[in-house]
């Protein structure tokens, strides 16, 4: 899997940060409420417990999700598919079960396997390359998906997609979408699978929201209006280019039309998100998710005796801090990307088979350098930050 290395300053910044604060909030006097949860931050988990005993946070490049109340783990990696003369990389989407360590794809990227099997076909003197031998420098074509995972809600996990492909002395085309996999099942979600009973009228507002934007780009007599309407014609709508997200507290569809062509006619172009009313499924994943104030500066979880707060800067970066039942407050930690949901562990409090393979999950990811074969994919690990006490 091709990673982005982040420096090492990031975390001992994360540390030394932490550390401080809780020396801070030591001199208080008063005690830091008793608690225990993950919070899950761009692409990265954070398990942050307190007690009598001190606070301790660990973080790692995890991606989680929680499906019937296990802890299931997420990832990317890449799908090789290049000949000597053509270097072509889909991607792939695995669940891996925390507690066996059995992992299971669940998507891959349909496109660049299609441009290989046509690639395949139009030049046969060219042979598929073995493992880790690289491609030519300069090759006939360039084929790359760029998938990436969003946030979690119960058993259902977006994606968005994006594929390159390049050519010489062609201008390059891309075409881009999002999706929805369902980790039960291993497989797409549909809105019926989503929304239940409210599909039929998501489907109603999705098809008058197309027909009020088609309208009004067509109408638009300006130049930009003009080069909209003619762009049209590269976007194909996909009843499966959505992705579930929030709208006033409860769950929303947001689906974004498919675009392929050059410029920008490869990405998607994105409607209102849609609320519909609370399936059942979502009862496990309204406690994960923060009251988020008017102007986006702060989210708050509320948990029993405790909550959780996060301030947000201009710059997307936040401050989480413990508040006590009197409104008291200890600092923890800084993030560096706004936190999408929290994992709770002590209330209900989780088994020891659970723990312990949280904590495996949690060591391997901070394995740096080291490389973990998983369903014959690699992958490498980031080590993020240590347990700070």
């Amino acid at each position: 899997m091709r990673l982005l290395v982040l420096p090492s300053a990031l975390f001992l910044t994360l540390a030394l940060d932490a550390c401080r604060d809780a020396r801070q909030s030591a001199t208080r006097g008063s005690a830091r409420p008793t608690a225990e949860f993950i919070v899950a931050a761009g692409d990265s988990a954070y398990w942050v417990a307190s007690d009598t005993a001190g606070l301790r946070v660990r973080g790692a490049p995890l991606e989680l999700a929680r499906v019937d109340g296990q802890f299931v783990e997420v990832y990317v990696v890449d799908d090789e598919r290049s000949f000597g003369e053509a270097d072509l990389v889909g991607q792939s989407v695995y669940k891996r079960d925390l507690r066996s360590g059995d992992s299971v794809r669940v998507f891959t990227d349909s496109i660049v396997p299609d441009i290989a099997r046509r690639y395949a076909r139009a030049h046969p003197d060219d042979q598929p390359l073995a493992r880790g031998d690289e491609p030519s420098d300069e090759p006939r074509l360039r084929a790359a998906a760029t998938l990436e995972i969003g946030a979690a809600h119960g058993p259902f996990v977006s994606y968005s997609l994006h594929t390159d492909v390049e050519r010489p002395n062609v201008p390059l085309w891309h075409t881009s979408r999002v999706g929805v996999l369902d980790l039960r099942t291993g497989r797409p979600a549909s809105l019926s699978d989503v929304a239940g009973d409210g599909a039929g009228s998501i489907e109603r507002q999705r098809d008058r929201a197309l027909r009020e934007m088609a309208d009004s780009i067509r109408a638009s007599r300006d130049e930009r209006g003009r080069r909209a309407s003619a762009m049209l014609s590269n976007y194909r709508f996909d009843a499966g280019s959505f992705s579930i997200t929030t709208a006033g507290g409860g769950p929303a569809i947001a689906y974004a039309v498919p675009g392929s062509g050059t410029g920008d006619a490869g990405h998607v172009l994105p409607l209102a998100p849609i609320p519909f009313a609370e399936p059942k499924w979502w009862r496990d994943v309204a406690p994960s998710l923060p009251v988020t104030s008017a102007n986006g500066a702060r989210d708050v979880w509320r948990h029993g005796a405790y909550s959780v707060v996060i301030r947000y800067d201009s710059s997307g970066a936040g401050r989480l801090a413990l508040r006590d039942s009197v409104s008291r407050e200890w600092a923890v930690m800084p993030l560096s990307a706004p936190a999408t949901r929290i994992y709770w562990l002590d209330r209900p409090a989780f088994d020891a088979a659970t723990r312990h393979a949280l904590v495996r999950a949690f060591e391997e990811a901070a394995a740096y350098g080291t490389e973990t074969h998983i369903a014959g994919a690699s992958r490498v690990r980031l080590q993020l930050a240590s347990m700070l006490r």
